[in-house]
């Protein structure tokens, strides 16, 4: 959502958005600082939220609010730490959203101006001294925000197209910056560097990009990459979330969304399930059938090994085919 040129962010206007919504909750909050910082259409959607889940026990919920949102016309993604209600781990995300933008990142960029890094990019002769890969690196360990914590870079390949992504720490906070789809490694690792040198208003990077106004055309931000919030175990641990709640998500889906044509006290759904007598390995192989007299559909799965991973299965096939009502 970067075009050539740039834009530079005001601190001065950080901190007066904070004082000015003191008095109101995180999220308002959140949404006047985000209003403050750019000029949005009446109807966008200021502050955008999705929710992971995981089990904190065999039957408690948790929820993690992620919000995204633009700020000086650059997508952000702000991730909070997993909470019993949803509405608490929304609360949470906005009080870190704007601890970090009010509070820890005007205090930044006041650190940035006052004490730049010297201009390394090109020697005397023109010729590069410092790749913008070093550069990022240099600024991680020159910037007291950044701890000396060296940046830790890693590459997603679809197809023939590689992306870059660096992970980075400012004021203790980590964060993730991507780049253009590139056709090589070091091309995707360039236009990711520039992008972050670019965001730290480092010298000779200030006008090397600017937000694009197209991007306020779409009413939905970009998602961030897959598991960017994850560690390996996290990640498993929201697998294992999604696929104890897939069944009831989908049985809520069907109650609500056919709630007038239910009789009362029946079923939205029955299922039953075959086994294959010849096999005796375990868990043994098993198709799931879901019949749905609501809608006057019957959906049979896969053969696949366990009932669950059957049920499953099936499952998919339901929601395909409500996705497409």
């Amino acid at each position: 959502m970067l075009r050539q040129k740039a834009t530079k962010t005001v601190p001065g206007a950080c901190k007066q958005a904070g004082q000015t919504a003191a008095s109101k909750g995180a999220i308002s909050m959140l949404q006047e600082f985000v209003q403050w910082s750019q000029a949005l259409p009446s109807n966008y959607s200021v502050l955008q939220w999705t929710f992971e889940t995981q089990m904190a026990d065999s039957a408690t919920l948790e929820f993690r609010a992620i919000v995204a949102f633009l700020h000086e016309g650059v997508p952000h993604h702000i991730v909070g730490i997993w909470q019993a209600k949803k509405k608490d781990a929304q609360r949470d995300a906005a009080e870190r959203a704007l601890s970090l933008f009010v509070g820890r990142w005007s205090e930044q960029v006041d650190e940035a101006m006052q004490n730049p890094m010297e201009n390394t990019k090109l020697s005397s002769n023109g010729v590069p001294q410092l790749s913008e890969q070093d550069l990022v690196a240099e600024r991680c360990r020159t910037l007291d925000t950044c701890c000396s914590i060296p940046p830790c870079w890693s590459l997603h390949w679809e197809a023939d197209a590689c992306r870059a992504t660096v992970e980075m720490s400012l004021g203790g906070v980590p964060h993730q910056f991507v780049g253009a789809v590139e056709s090589s490694e070091a091309a995707a690792r360039l236009d990711t560097a520039r992008r972050v040198l670019w965001y730290l208003q480092c010298p000779g990077f200030q006008d090397a990009f600017e937000p694009d106004p197209l991007s306020l055309v779409a009413t939905k931000l970009p998602p961030p990459p897959a598991a960017w919030a994850h560690d390996s175990v996290a990640e498993g641990a929201l697998k294992a979330a999604e696929r104890k709640t897939a069944i009831m998500r989908v049985q809520n889906r069907l109650q609500q969304q056919f709630s007038h044509d239910l009789q009362p006290g029946s079923s939205v759904w029955a299922w039953t399930y075959e086994m294959d007598p010849k096999d005796a390995d375990w868990p043994p192989l098993c198709r799931a059938t879901a019949s749905i007299p609501v809608i006057g559909e019957t959906f049979v799965g896969d053969w696949v090994r366990g009932q669950r991973e059957s049920q499953l299965d099936t499952i998919r096939q339901v929601t395909d085919f409500l996705d497409k009502l």
